[in-house]
């Protein structure tokens, strides 16, 4: 959740505000029914409260037209509480300043993908039971003597009238005074989790009844939005999905609240990312630019996304096309362009998804396309992983470090065991987030850009030692004292990892689009694969063997210097998609993926520092052995 423009501290406090005003629109009734008090100590609270949303209102530093009408509701809501007004106007005036206070702070109400019920039920396990009980009725151990008791999460009148939003800012700050503490220490993934698997307590489907609902969900899924999830009641959400048969309306929202896009995700991402797409020009239109940067993001993420390994495998230059689209929306959005610039690029972002749309219409693939499909793929994301290794293997036989040998191919082949087990496991892996499969393929490649750059500028400072033999016998032969291999193991093994996670998705994406009957075709394309990398390292090793070390050890630096480029490029490229980095247009538009090319400031300014710090520790190096030779 990110406020622009104010501090860490405001940002709490206003989330703290919106907290109270929520806990007041639901619990006003236990205070105060038909003009009088019938808790007092309830009463002060809601006292207290509406004092204390004043204060962290008048304190904050929130433009001064929003602030004076925000104050003079939250007035009037405390003068209300006094007069122990009905139940109605007094949820009237919170949600209303609720509403003022969210939209003027740009905060964001909801996650930015689906979240995982699987996870939020082992989140409950762990910190909710002992006071909410097992199954959540607010009998668990530590129950008994709490005042005011745990919530019941099984009550239907109370469950009804809270949104997931409210309880994850009830998890996430606590509830003063009471046995509630806070869970902050959650990251805001596991936090939205959590509080979409609590409304999803009080519905217990049955089992036959599974695949009915996710046809619902897949329904209601096209009706309302995350946000629109997230942020409304029970009761809201039944109205926002109303139609004249309220047992369907009942069935839809139990689907909602229980289900997930789950293998439909790509089915449905696309009709995502132009809602969120609609949503991002509505929110920029209206000055709310934080939240039409949100939403631009999420139409990648959770709309685009999904879908892009199957659309990459049918139409690689038009999905490399759409991804840039989005990119420009989000740059346009985040330099504050003019609003029909803004405009433009959405519509031109809209025409290529209805473009996508009739890609992904249900055309399988036959027997030879799915084979070429599948041998291509695995071919490329092989032969970058390849490259890399075959350099590191041919420097080790150069060098007569026999004993790292064993310890580079453990890694590499830890890693295709594991990509072997990912395809088993496909489902678990295109169920991780958008966000977090980015954030993972970058993480990794940054890595091993760092260990790269590092071999690189250690071969080429070697490449001008006069006495190489003397080199290895004192300075490598220790090191192989050391047993000290497990470096070599780990960069052997997150090369070969990263290229065997991508493919994972891109044969899942090809498996999706072939026939039944051909699905043996995509492990032949894979063989096929394999059994031509394996030419290609045969001959790599044999060539390689009759260059001179030295000469090798100079070639094999600047091949690893262009790979490390090639990496650093993709890497930021993964990051900016998980929102992580900003995105500003490269003036020319020019986009090589195998190379780690893309039309954008960060990722070729990267490339660009990386280059010319190589260079320099390479010039270093050269000028250090030649002032040591004269």
């Amino acid at each position: 959740m990110n406020l622009t423009g104010f501090s860490q501290s405001e940002n709490k406090n206003f989330q703290t505000t919106i907290h109270l005003l929520d806990y007041i629109s639901r619990d006003y009734t236990a205070a105060v029914q038909n003009g009088e008090v019938i808790d007092e100590a309830e009463f002060a609270e809601m006292q207290e409260f509406s004092d204390k949303v004043y204060l962290l209102i008048e304190e904050s530093n929130l433009p001064q037209n929003n602030k004076l009408l925000i104050l003079s509701q939250l007035k009037e809501l405390g003068k209300q509480i006094e007069k122990k007004a009905p139940h109605k106007s007094i949820n009237a005036l919170a949600q209303q300043a609720r509403r003022d206070i969210i939209k003027t702070t740009d905060l964001k109400t909801a996650p930015l993908v689906w979240p995982n019920l699987e996870n939020g039920k082992s989140l409950y396990v762990q910190h909710c039971t002992p006071c909410h009980g097992e199954n959540g009725g607010g009998d668990g151990k530590l129950a008994a003597g709490l005042k005011p008791a745990p919530t019941n999460f099984l009550n239907a009148n109370l469950m009804q009238e809270i949104s997931p939003f409210q309880a994850y800012n009830t998890i996430k700050l606590g509830v003063e005074g009471t046995a509630m503490q806070s869970f902050a220490t959650l990251s805001d993934k596991e936090i939205w989790d959590l509080a979409f698997y609590i409304k999803a307590l009080r519905f217990t489907p049955q089992a036959d009844q599974n695949s009915e609902l996710q046809q619902k969900f897949d329904q209601a899924n096209n009706t309302v939005n995350l946000e629109e999830v997230a942020t409304l009641s029970d009761v809201e959400l039944i109205k926002r999905l109303s139609n004249d048969d309220s047992a369907d309306n009942e069935l839809l929202l139990t689907a909602l609240r229980t289900q997930s896009p789950g293998d439909n995700a790509q089915k449905y991402s696309l009709d995502k990312a132009r809602n969120y797409l609609k949503s991002a020009l509505q929110n920029y239109t209206s000055g709310s630019y934080s939240s039409a940067r949100e939403d631009a993001l999420a139409a990648y993420l959770e709309g685009i996304e999904p879908s892009e390994a199957r659309l990459k495998a049918n139409a690689p230059t038009f999905t490399a096309s759409l991804e840039q689209q989005m990119f420009k929306i989000r740059e346009v959005i985040e330099k504050k362009g003019d609003k029909a610039q803004v405009e433009k690029e959405i519509d031109n972002g809209l025409a290529m998804l209805r473009q996508a749309e009739e890609m992904m219409q249900d055309k399988k693939l036959n027997y030879w396309l799915s084979f070429a499909l599948s041998a291509s793929i695995m071919l490329r994301e092989g032969l970058e992983a390849f490259l890399i290794l075959a350099l590191i293997l041919a420097l080790i036989r150069s060098s007569r470090l026999k004993k790292a040998l064993p310890w580079v191919h453990g890694g590499w082949i830890t890693a295709i065991l594991l990509g072997v087990a990912g395809w088993f496991f496909s489902d678990w892996v295109i169920g991780i987030s958008g966000k977090n499969r980015e954030i993972m393929e970058g993480m990794i490649s940054l890595v091993a850009v760092i260990v790269l750059a590092f071999v690189g500028f250690w071969l080429h400072d070697h490449s001008h030692a006069k006495n190489w033999k003397k080199f290895i016998e004192e300075k490598i032969s220790k090191q192989l004292k050391k047993d000290k291999m497990f470096g070599i193991a780990f960069f052997s093994f997150m090369v070969v990892f990263r290229e065997a996670f991508e493919s994972i998705l891109f044969l899942q994406a090809i498996s999706l689009e072939t026939q039944p009957a051909h699905q043996s075709s995509i492990g032949l394309g894979v063989l096929a694969a394999f059994v031509m990398i394996s030419l290609f390292a045969i001959l790599f090793v044999r060539y390689s063997k009759k260059i001179p070390v030295r000469q090798l050890f100079r070639y094999s630096a600047w091949a690893i210097t262009l790979l490390a480029l090639i990496l650093i490029g993709k890497g930021v490229h993964s990051i900016q998609e998980a929102g992580w980095l900003s995105v500003t247009g490269f003036p020319v538009s020019v986009s090589v993926d195998w190379l780690g090319i893309y039309p954008t400031i960060e990722t070729i300014s990267a490339q660009v520092v990386l280059l010319l710090l190589m260079l320099l520790l390479y010039y270093l190096s050269y000028r250090r052995v030649r002032l040591i030779s004269v």
